[in-house]
């Protein structure tokens, strides 16, 4: 099993946004430290010719208007851009992407990916 650094982001600031707990925090720190170091998939340039060819996908099967910003569009297609980069690089390294988010309209556009959830 595999995280995206993207996604260790995500988790890193929701510990440290939902939680003032000093010593919780220090411990996900050492187990990150310890144990999913190792396991990070890290962002490549490879990951960004994914990244890339999803936002191409997304905007050909649904053209945005042309003056509204990239990250406002995405919204309203209920497209997270964290989740772009995190499918990006299951993408790059062929892995299968364990979430409980839909990304339906990601999912519609790269089905190179497989999607699972085991919760």
């Amino acid at each position: 099993m595999w995280i995206s650094a993207i996604a260790l982001g995500e988790i890193q600031f929701g510990l440290s946004n939902s939680t003032t707990d000093v010593l919780r925090r220090r411990e996900f720190e050492q187990f990150i430290a310890r144990v999913v170091r190792h396991q990070v998939k890290e962002i490549t340039a490879s990951t960004c010719f994914c990244y890339a060819d999803i936002l191409r996908r997304l905007w050909d099967k649904y053209p945005p208007p042309s003056d509204m910003p990239k990250e406002a569009y995405l919204v309203t297609l209920g497209v997270d851009i964290n989740d772009v980069w995190i499918v990006a690089s299951a993408w790059e390294y062929g892995l299968t992407l364990l979430t409980q988010d839909k990304m339906l309209r990601i999912r519609e556009v790269v089905p190179e990916v497989t999607f699972e959830c085991w919760i």
